[in-house]
């Protein structure tokens, strides 16, 4: 009888093993810039004009699975597409410093300036 209960006791220990996993991984994948030995992403004081700040650090790079319609346009298919973030201001004023410079107020993790499609 009692091997037989076992595995409802388990269960909610096991549950709970899965669960501070998780939150192990969840833990390493935000910190795991400052473990490489780069910063987060976020506001830094300029090093030639006092007063002026820009966005500076590490953001991750996101891999997914390339869409079927994108694959079939490709010239080489490739079945994983990558898409980079960089450390972007997401606001900005411009200083007169010598010369007009932005900046920055708040940063985040955003589609790189390279990787934008140009409108016009």
């Amino acid at each position: 009888l009692l091997l037989l209960a076992l595995p409802l006791l388990l269960l909610p220990l096991v549950l709970l093993l899965l669960l501070l996993l998780q939150l192990l991984q969840l833990f390493l994948l935000r910190s795991y810039p400052l473990l490489c030995g780069c910063e987060a992403c976020a506001l830094h004081r300029h090093h030639l004009f006092p007063g002026v700040y820009q966005c500076m650090g590490c953001c991750f790079s996101r891999a997914f699975p390339t869409p079927p319609a994108t694959l079939r346009t490709m010239v080489r298919p490739k079945p994983i597409t990558s898409q980079a973030s960089c450390c972007v201001a997401s606001s900005y004023e411009e200083v007169r410093v010598e010369l007009t410079v932005k900046n920055h107020t708040s940063c985040h993790c955003g589609t790189c300036k390279y990787h934008k499609i140009s409108s016009g």
